[in-house]
């Protein structure tokens, strides 16, 4: 059985994820996690903690998830990567859609840490296509920090449109191995 925090924060990343910031209310986040409202301010001092602790919290399981897999070659990482950011997003749609309402407000003093996480996403990634490189599986040329937004970015964008997490990571892997010509 989940913590009541924990359960106050799924609550609240539910409610964020269909109405914008102002239109939620404590009251609403306590009605609904069944938890008196004293109860939500021992756990949060505001709504603002609050919203930064779920996408804090959201950051921090994405980020234990993409690095506890790991393979022996770089192929084979950049597979992991992508099928557990895209199922990682499927399964947690609310929070994907609070963190991408949020994208642009990230760099602001009071998201810094979460944009830090962010940041440690991308590096994630970038390794592992620096790791490709030296290994002889990818391409010395490459613009890894653009090719890097851009398969975050066909993430994002097939989990909007809801693609099922395995076909979409094979599909994204197969076009980036193998390209889409005949």
């Amino acid at each position: 059985m989940p913590c009541k925090r924990d359960s106050i924060l799924g609550v609240a990343t539910e409610l964020f994820s269909k109405r914008p910031y102002h239109m939620v209310v404590m009251d609403d986040i306590a009605r609904k996690a069944r938890v008196a409202k004293g109860t939500l301010y021992y756990h949060f001092r505001s709504k603002e903690d609050l919203y930064i602790a779920l996408l804090q919290d959201g950051l921090d399981n994405l980020l234990v998830r993409l690095k506890a897999e790991s393979s022996a070659d770089a192929i084979g990482n950049l597979k992991l990567f992508i099928n557990s950011l895209s199922a990682f997003f499927s399964e947690r749609k609310d929070f994907f859609e609070v963190l991408r309402r949020e994208e642009g407000k990230l760099l602001s003093k009071k998201l810094k840490n979460c944009y830090e996480k962010t940041c440690s996403i991308r590096d994630l990634l970038h390794s592992i296509l620096n790791k490709g490189i030296a290994e002889g599986y990818f391409r010395r040329d490459m613009d890894i920090q653009t090719i890097s937004e851009i398969i975050i970015g066909m993430i994002k964008s097939a989990i909007s449109g809801n693609i099922e997490p395995q076909r979409l990571s094979k599909t994204i892997v197969d076009m980036l191995i193998h390209g889409i010509m005949a």
